[in-house]
């Protein structure tokens, strides 16, 4: 059995009558050398009370993500959870793009739903490693904090943050 446990807290949504939270977790796996990540979801009635953790991740380890920030787009009845992705690059892991997921249904994520917000490609600065996203309404935009080293680093101190703008209302992303 693949082990969930939070390794870091993420983002909390009310959901109903109840509380849901998005963490990250890491495990190891035999068929690995690296460490397999995912995001786990969490429960509450009680925000002073504790937490159950859902017993499967929200997506496979496979996908190797961490660190989540939510938003939900009510034009089209959809969310939108950003995350990071870990690269591995000469046995070395560092995070190399924002991914963005999206699904009708908080309790439901399909790992087939998601898209490259931003990377290497198109990040101007940072080349390499862009990594732990956070996304806030302000406007008719959602800016996209994120972190970087800059240039072609790959280090995981000296981080600088970054800044994108996405226009609303968000679609669900269609061919490449």
């Amino acid at each position: 059995m693949l082990d969930t446990s939070p390794d870091s807290p993420g983002h909390v949504i009310k959901n109903g009558d109840e509380y849901l939270q998005f963490f990250s977790s890491t495990t190891r796996i035999p068929e690995s050398q690296y460490v397999q990540r995912t995001l786990g979801i969490a429960r509450t009635n009680d925000l002073d009370g504790s937490w159950s953790v859902d017993p499967t991740p929200m997506v496979p380890v496979e996908e190797q993500i961490e660190n989540s920030s939510l938003y939900y787009e009510e034009s089209i009845n959809t969310w939108f959870l950003f995350t990071n992705h870990i690269g591995i690059e000469e046995g070395k892991e560092y995070t190399d793009a924002i991914w963005v997921y999206w699904s009708k249904d908080l309790n439901k994520w399909n790992p087939e739903h998601k898209a490259i917000l931003l990377d290497g490609q198109n990040c101007k600065w940072s080349q390499k490693c862009i990594g732990l996203p956070s996304v806030l309404k302000t406007g008719r935009r959602l800016a996209i904090f994120y972190d970087g080293p800059g240039g072609n680093s790959t280090s995981h101190m000296k981080r600088n943050v970054g800044l994108a703008w996405l226009d609303l209302p968000l679609t669900i992303p269609t061919g490449n």
